[in-house]
């Protein structure tokens, strides 16, 4: 483990020490434990550090802000390194040991893995693998995330192209680059049933697994299909290098990074690469001017004095803000179990998050939170949103799938 990664656990670690000496406000017996499996020391840690921290941030501001009606949130952070064995110990750690209401898991893997364990266990989750087989709740009851599904965002950026090409003696190209894993390949057969019936041409794939250390041969396998645009699925640091590696190749393929690789990070990883280049995302960047963003910055800037915040950040918040929202419900009902969390959730209709998110909707029929993300483009170091909000309609053609 390098210097800087240790640094940055040891923070995270007094975090969640620090959170944990939060008063509660109730008295210690009313305390509400939320897990959180995610990766700090792994090939992903630094989004999932970053994610933590606004977690946690989030459940300390809702503490000492009244709290899940009187009582405290708890959460219960597990580093699973992005291994899927440790996540699956994590998760019977949390479930079986600690007792958690419900809890939030990563990594793709860990999260197929234990989808049958799930069901049977009856235990609520939120998911950072924003996969649409968790969609159906025939299938995946106590399954949900709070954003798009990959491939839905996927979609959106291919709507995109496909409405802004303006060159109508043919039509556009795109390649996908992504890791060799469940996460990388979640999109590919959605995405590319979708392009094909929109009229977007696609190239060859580039697997690039982590950690990456260089691209340049999958970047030169690609130029000779010389797509106009280029989707990788990936995280930042290692999305960093493949555009260092394309701005050093003289690429012209315009590239569109998905959520987990577009954050503010990698304007700084990438070296200036990313300038120019393209990111979706359904989470507002840190500091943008939406009403729920006040007081995040505020709390920020008053507790890590110095830090950057960035849309992983806010993605946190949005998290154990939909949480607490669900706790409250299902403690109001006088069910405060996960199936009472599931009934809560399901009655969530355009739930407001202040700007931070889009409208967020759940039923017992459809657990598709939202079909909306936005195109963004790095000017100025900024993230720039290019066209405003993009919804995809919430047919069944690919729900589920």
């Amino acid at each position: 483990m390098n210097k800087k990664l240790t640094i940055g656990c040891i923070a995270i670690v007094a975090l969640i020490f620090f959170a944990g000496l939060i008063v509660n406000p109730a008295g210690a017996a009313d305390k509400i434990k939320w897990g959180v499996l995610i990766d700090l020391s792994g090939p992903t840690s630094d989004w999932g550090k970053t994610l933590v921290k606004g977690q946690l941030d989030a459940m300390r501001w809702i503490n000492t802000n009244g709290g899940i009606n009187g009582k405290e949130l708890k959460l219960i952070v597990i580093d699973d390194g992005y291994k899927v064995p440790r996540g699956v110990a994590g998760y019977n750690r949390l479930v079986q040991s600690e007792k958690v209401l419900g809890l939030y898991i990563q990594s793709t893997g860990t999260t197929m893995t234990l989808v049958k364990k799930i069901v049977a266990d009856g235990v609520a989750t939120i998911a950072a693998s924003f996969t649409s087989k968790f969609q159906n709740p025939d299938k995946t009851p106590f399954s949900f995330f709070v954003s798009p599904s990959y491939a839905t965002m996927g979609r959106i950026s291919l709507k995109w192209i496909k409405d802004n090409w303006k060159d109508k003696s043919r039509n556009p190209k795109i390649c996908f680059l992504y890791p060799d894993n469940k996460y990388g390949k979640d999109i590919l057969n959605t995405c590319k049933d979708y392009a094909k019936k929109i009229g977007v041409d696609v190239g060859p794939d580039q697997v690039i697994n982590w950690p990456t250390k260089d691209a340049t041969v999958q970047l030169t396998n690609m130029k000779r299909y010389d797509p106009d645009f280029a989707y990788i699925t990936s995280t930042a640091m290692n999305g960093a290098v493949i555009l260092k590696n394309a701005k050093a190749l003289g690429l012209r393929t315009k590239f569109i990074s998905n959520i987990r690789t577009f954050e503010e990070t990698l304007i700084d990883l990438s070296g200036g690469a990313a300038e120019g280049t393209y990111g979706v995302g359904p989470f507002a960047p840190y500091g943008s001017d939406v009403p729920g963003m006040k007081r995040i910055v505020e709390v920020h800037e008053k507790w890590h004095k110095g830090d950057k915040g960035t849309n992983v950040y806010i993605e946190g918040w949005v998290n154990i803000l939909v949480v607490a929202e669900a706790l409250k419900k299902a403690d109001a009902a006088g069910n405060l179990t996960p199936d009472g969390i599931r009934n809560a959730l399901e009655q969530f209709k355009d739930f407001d998050t202040g700007g931070l998110a889009p409208p967020l909707t759940w039923t017992s029929k459809d657990h598709r939170a939202s079909m909306t993300a936005k195109i963004y483009e790095i000017k100025g170091a900024k993230f720039v949103d290019t066209v405003g909000w993009i919804e995809l309609p919430r047919d069944q053609e690919y729900f589920g799938k």
